[in-house]
């Protein structure tokens, strides 16, 4: 599964300015979006959450 521009345009654009604590995605494909949030914050906890079995495989070699 490839990295989607889209994902990366949407992790770019999120907004941040309320300094979070935690981190929820939900469908999260290859984990691109909570990888840059976790860049661009100081999270303690981020949760990336997907069913689709190949993309949760994606998401854990990502963040590995």
């Amino acid at each position: 599964m490839k990295v989607g521009t889209d994902a990366v345009l949407l992790g770019a654009w999120c907004s941040i300015n309320n300094v979070p604590n935690t981190i929820l995605d939900i469908g999260s494909g290859t984990g691109i979006i909570s990888l840059m949030m976790a860049q661009r914050t100081d999270a303690m906890t981020i949760d990336a959450l997907e069913i689709d079995e190949n993309a949760y495989e994606q998401t854990v070699e990502n963040f590995e």
